[in-house]
């Protein structure tokens, strides 16, 4: 219902990943058991991947335990995901499971395996009983009754698919649908998105995973094969689309796993560049050489207990509103239900998570939608976080720049983190560890759609010099604004505007235009309803202070929707959002405060006496509209990229008036009949109508039963009538001409009872209503947690206040800048942005916030305020201030981070003092500690762990040979490059155009420190050394680095120095003194600001990578402090505690150089910082082509297509004749022997390249 509803009945499967795997607990602590929901989850590669790179042979190792629950709303996804596991903990052999999973044709011996293991499957699932019982079930549950039943269906229908008649019949048309699609979609260029999973080594194999790219659409399988293999996989072919092959055209098999292991196997300290070669074979092995890691890894968890997995067949924003612990989050508990009762779900589900990935749902889903549904699953903690992905432009652009985070919100970014309570990580560290080298490399060869970017959201906190603890009250209240109306409605109508952009045709005109110029595919889409934006209000209006006239803002608003939004069809949109905010109580309109039979006389004659059977006084009602699925025809037979997806809405209308619904939603099945109904007459009924659901979805012959909440008034209408239509805009003008100017798909009057019901409930499906004995629906379990569920029968307009959330709620005043005065005060002043902020242009903003201390109730502070006393504030922390009156203080906290200057004004006759900050609005000169915090997560359990670094595994991560006499300096140009890329334009210059090491801008600094110490490690530049030595001018050396090896990280898709660090502290220091003599290294010369920042960052080092558990006696603990010479960082200060020195790999203590400093060292992972994503002025690789050797970029990007057939004659491979290819290159193929005899004499030339 916050998305909107479209005609899906083509589309596209997506069975295996598209982006590398990630580690989902990188960002948790290592002793925190981790909840993690996964939404739109795809295949399960990051859940095995990720309990491969936890796993650990370290001793003292902490084992936690994983919940994992898996939502996705392609059942065959989640079939396949179940499917592989249980293949995996049944001890299959990975040569066997391979082709099964990731493979479109496969061996008969496959195919006999794959039989055998449905049959087990299906044997185990024949109720939810038998499968919870089962030893699969034990672990691999099912979240619901529908669940299991979507499963069981396709399993059952690809046990059938495996069958011998009509097996050759079934491969054929595969081969038909991936000719088809290599022609209208490969035909015009390479593909080059899989090459993204290499990371930093993206060029190195770019050419090879081009043509496997090639390779895997024109064979079908992942390997070479003299003969193709004889059976289609069925898991390919079989899907909620019907008996076709509907596999997305960008998916490989490869994609999903990192090819930079190619170059950088897993195992042991190598090196094998790929040179750029065609030859796919390296990736395939390193690829399956991972997949057998993973299987063992999850093998060994699950023999250990280590965790549960629990898959759910839904829509990801369904399941997240049937999931919710808090009434108010959507404030219909009428919806959250009946969705759980109808499918079933079972009682032991998590409601809160301290992980929540979405994959790239933001991209199909909407950002706001996203996060006003989520985050209320979102535990409240330091720790917890949101990991959201993107692959396409159009909703997260970076091109923009600046612009980008703008573009998302329509508005100012660091405004609606303010309200929303959260914040993306590296907006308020100005700085990532997650690199984006690849996609800054794909990018200098085409100009794709595609753009792959990972960000990771938490609750913001206020930093502190010592670091954060466990303690979140900070987050855990919401707090009171006060704000001036007026601005605050040109911030919200700004919101209004972009959530629905679509609806105005100016802006969407110009949107295809740009696509048109740019040659691009037009696929502008809307993701919002007026859920969406009613949702929004509901959470401006919880924080909003009662002194504020919040009617008023809501008429302004109402007056912008309807004159000056630029959208003429939004009036019509006005009974939907007058109806949701009703229901999300946010605002009651006149006309739904009073009995809907007196509303509906302001318009026209109503149905009198037959107006209903029972005493109606609802003012809201759920109107049902059952289609035939044959309405759909038009669509339907028409071919997809004509009609693409298109979004649907239901109308009601009468006469003149008329009225669109987008919140609605969508159930395959019939209804059941009901009785005692007379023609004419309208019935409503108090509970929800009941139908039987079709799993057949599109390929089945059931209506599709769409339905919403109106206002009641509309339904007693004489005349009234009710229609699904495609919603009209410039992308759909195409269906004018067949479904009309009104583009209705199906119409009829709102009194059928046969296909209409008018009800105080949605539908509720019969199908899965039995629960077995002993196990719970959400429905009883909604009712034990908030008692026994009401119905919107009886007057609901009059809504109570929201509760509010306990404790002591300070208000605030936020001082909000719209557009138009934003821009005057600007020119104004004559002054731009602040030099480093980013700056959004003239959008409407939270420009400062302000507290206002009252001691009037105080006299000893009335006194001292009367006195004159001298008044002062300190900072403590982002966003603290003290306050000092005299000898008395006060501490006040803002809910969020501030900027500089802090104003003061003092009011002795009001009695009281308001402090005025401007709000932190990124890379305003933040501090040391809120650019790399660092937290103590759980005292009791001695947890702790960066706040904006994710954990690297140094023992998971391999290694790089460093070997320059065998493959050159330029063998290792891409660490060179990648390294490049960590620093921005601005940062680039400030280097090179300094003569010397301080370049005034501290994370320069930082960032050149650490990319000489790569490269000097490398012996790129200079010699080559594994020893620095960091000093500070006039005060000498303060910490050694020794450098073991230089590693993937994997997860990050970044490269990490394994080394050792050895601050040099004033206990310490005369022990260690001896060695330092005649010690060979390279020093590294800091300022004194980069001095503290590396004493500030050594613990996040540190915590990255550790292993190892926290003793009782840790000194971060006793001292509730992090690092330990926080805040004066002093050097010679330890700033690391003694826990974890001298736990080292063998392999460290094997060299005698660093030796006899291990005992006072401590293992670290120093890897290349990057700036966020949308920061202003990132490289671009074309301008560092000149930095590449070895390599001519323009030559692959004129790279004709790789041909195809014969290499003499061109004749394609068909039924009868089979391509063979030359058995020493295997790059060309010969149709038969004579032709590659003809053919030696140009073929030789080229046989060893």
């Amino acid at each position: 219902m916050l998305h909107p509803e479209t005609f899906d009945g083509h589309g596209y499967y997506y069975p295996l990943g598209n982006s590398p795997a990630i580690n989902l607990v990188g960002f948790l602590p290592l002793e925190i058991d981790a909840e993690i929901l996964l939404l739109g989850c795809g295949d399960v590669r990051n859940i095995l991947f990720t309990l491969f790179t936890e796993s650990s042979e370290t001793a003292n190792k902490v084992h936690r335990k994983y919940h994992f629950t898996c939502c996705d709303f392609e059942g065959a996804v989640i079939a396949r995901n179940i499917l592989l596991l249980a293949m995996i903990l049944k001890n299959e052999e990975a040569s066997t499971m391979w082709p099964i999973y990731y493979d479109i044709f496969m061996s008969e011996t496959c195919s006999q395996a794959l039989k055998s293991h449905l049959a087990e499957l299906l044997s185990a699932s024949e109720d939810i009983e038998s499968w919870l019982k089962s030893d699969l079930g034990k672990v691999l549950t099912v979240g619901s009754k529908y669940t299991l039943a979507v499963v069981r269906r396709l399993w059952s229908a690809w046990a059938k698919g495996l069958d011998e008649k009509g097996k050759g019949q079934r491969r054929k048309s595969v081969e038909r649908e991936l000719a088809n699609i290599v022609k209208e979609r490969h035909s015009k260029g390479s593909i080059l998105s899989v090459a993204r999973s290499a990371g930093p080594l993206t060029i190195e194999v770019m050419r090879a995973s081009m043509d496997h790219f090639n390779h895997y659409w024109k064979h079908g399988t992942t390997d070479h094969h003299t003969e193709k293999p004889p059976v289609s996989n069925p898991t390919f072919s079989l899907t909620k689309y019907g008996r076709k092959f509907s596999v997305h055209y960008g998916t490989n098999p490869l994609a999903g796993f990192h090819l930079s292991t190619a170059v950088v196997p897993f195992g042991s300290r190598d090196f094998r560049p790929m040179k750029n070669s065609s030859d796919f074979t390296p990736l395939v092995k390193c690829a399956k050489e991972e997949f057998n890691l993973w299987c063992q890894s999850f093998r060994n968890a699950q023999k250990n207990n280590t965790f549960t997995i629990c898959f759910f067949v839904d829509e990801a924003l369904e399941l997240c509103g049937s999931l919710s612990p808090r009434i108010d989050a959507t404030g219909i508990k009428e919806i959250n239900e009946n969705n759980a009762t109808s499918k079933g779900y079972l009682h032991n589900h998590p409601t809160q998570f301290n992980v929540i990935d979405i994959s790239n749902l933001i991209d199909h889903v909407g950002t706001y939608n996203i996060l006003l549904s989520i985050l209320t699953l979102l535990r409240k903690d330091h720790i917890s976080y949101l990991s959201t992905e993107t692959l396409l432009k159009h909703e997260f652009n970076i091109d923009r720049g600046n612009e980008a985070l703008y573009n998302v919100f329509g508005v100012d970014p660091a405004s609606v983190f303010a309200l929303l309570g959260i914040t993306v990580v590296d907006f308020m560290c100005a700085q990532t560890s997650i690199s984006q080298v690849s996609e800054h490399q794909l990018e200098a060869f085409a100009d794709g759609e595609q753009r792959h970017g990972r960000l990771v959201w938490k609750w913001i906190p206020s930093f502190q010099p010592e670091g954060l603890n466990e303690d979140c009250t900070s987050i855990s209240q919401e707090p009171k604004f006060l704000y001036d109306v007026k601005n605050m409605v040109d911030f919200l109508a700004a919101i209004y505007k972009k959530l629905f952009s679509i609806e105005n045709h100016t802006w969407s005109l110009q949107q295809m235009e740009d696509c048109v110029k740019k040659r691009k595919p037009i696929n502008i889409l809307q993701h919002n309803t007026r859920m969406t934006f009613s949702l929004l209000l509901q959470k401006v209006k919880r924080l909003t202070s009662a002194t504020v006239n919040w009617n008023e803002l809501m008429e302004r608003l109402l007056l912008f929707v309807t004159r000056d939004c630029g959208c003429f069809i939004a009036p019509c949109f006005v009974q939907e959002q007058d109806a949701l905010n009703l229901l999300h109580k946010v605002k009651t309109a006149d006309y739904l405060d009073i009995p809907p039979s007196l509303a509906a006389t302001r318009f026209r004659s109503v149905r009198g006496h037959r107006t209903s059977k029972i005493n109606y006084e609802s003012v809201l009602t759920c109107v049902t509209l059952s289609v035939p699925i044959n309405a759909f025809n038009k669509l339907s037979m028409r071919d997809m990229k004509q009609v693409g997806t298109p979004q649907l809405q239901l109308t009601l209308s009468c006469g003149d008036l008329m009225n669109h619904f987008c919140a609605i939603q969508r159930k395959f099945g019939n209804l059941d009949a009901i009785d005692g109904t007379e023609p004419g007459e309208i019935y409503f009924e108090r509970n929800a109508p009941k139908f039987k659901e079709d799993l057949d979805g599109w390929m089945g012959t059931s209506s599709i039963l769409y339905s919403c909440m109106v206002p009641t008034w509309f339904l007693m209408l004489i005349g009234c009538k009710i229609s699904l239509d495609v919603v009209s805009n410039p992308m759909t003008s195409l269906l004018i001409t067949e479904l009309g100017p009104f583009m209705k798909l199906f119409e009829t009057d709102v009194d059928d009872h046969k296909i209409v019901r008018l009800s105080t409930m949605f539908p509720l499906a019969k199908t899965f209503l039995g629960v077995p004995t002993g196990l719970k629906t959400a429905k009883d379990l909604y009712n034990t947690r908030f008692g026994a569920s009401s119905t919107l029968t009886g007057d609901t307009s009059k809504v109570g206040p929201t509760p509010k959330p306990s404790g002591l709620q300070r208000e605030y005043t936020l001082l909000m800048l719209g557009r138009t005065r934003r821009l005057e005060r600007q020119q104004a002043s004559g002054l731009g942005p602040l030099p480093g902020s980013l700056d959004y242009g003239a959008h409407p903003m939270i420009s400062r916030i302000l507290y206002r201390w009252s001691v009037e109730s105080d006299h000893s502070l009335v006194k001292l305020l009367e006195d004159k006393a001298t008044i002062s504030t300190t900072r403590e922390g982002s966003s603290g201030i003290r306050v000092h009156l005299g000898p008395s203080s006060k501490l006040i906290v803002f809910p969020f981070p501030i900027g500089e200057p802090i104003k003061l004004s003092v009011a002795r006759k009001s009695k009281y003092i308001e402090i005025d900050a401007p709000m932190y609005n990124g890379f305003m000169g933040a501090p040391l500690y809120s650019q790399f915090p660092i937290l103590i997560a759980n005292k009791s359990l001695r947890s702790i762990v960066p706040w904006g670094m994710h954990r690297i595994n140094l023992d998971k991560s391999p290694a790089v040979l460093i070997d320059l006499l065998k493959h050159g300096k330029s063998g290792y140009d891409w660490i060179s490059s990648a390294a490049t890329f960590s620093l921005s334009r601005q940062e680039r210059a400030n280097i090179n155009s300094c003569t010397h090491k301080y370049f005034g801008d501290l994370m320069s600094e930082i960032k050149e420190t650490i990319h000489m110490i790569i490269i000097r490690y490398l012996g790129i530049q200079g010699f080559q050394h594994s020893c620095f030595v960091l000093s500070c001018e006039g005060v000498g050396g303060y910490m050694l680095i020794y450098v073991k090896d230089i590693r993937l990280d994997l997860s990050g898709q970044n490269i990490t120095a394994d080394c050792a660090l050895v601050p040099f502290e004033d206990n310490s220091l005369p022990q260690i003194a001896p060695d330092l003599v005649d010690f060979h290294h390279a020093p590294l010369r800091c300022s004194p600001e980069e001095s503290k920042a590396w004493l500030q960052i050594a613990p996040n080092l540190v915590e990255r990578c550790r292993t190892w558990q926290h003793k009782q006696s840790c000194e971060y603990i006793k001292s509730s402090r992090i690092p330990l010479s926080a805040p004066g960082l002093r050097i010679g200060d330890p700033p690391i505690c003694n826990c974890g020195k001298g736990i080292f790999p063998k392999t460290f203590y094997d060299d005698p150089v660093i030796k006899p400093f291990l005992p006072h060292a401590t293992r670290a992972a120093l890897g290349l910082l990057f700036p966020p994503p949308y920061s202003k002025q990132l490289q671009n690789m074309r301008h560092l082509i000149s930095k590449t050797s070895g390599l001519s970029l323009p030559n692959i990007l004129s790279e004709e297509p790789k041909k195809t057939g014969c290499a003499l004659c061109g004749k394609e491979e068909d039924g009868d004749r089979k391509l063979r290819k030359c058995t020493a290159c295997m790059n060309v193929e010969y149709c038969s022997k004579e032709c590659q005899k003809k053919d030696w004499k140009a073929h030789k030339k080229t046989h060893g390249t």
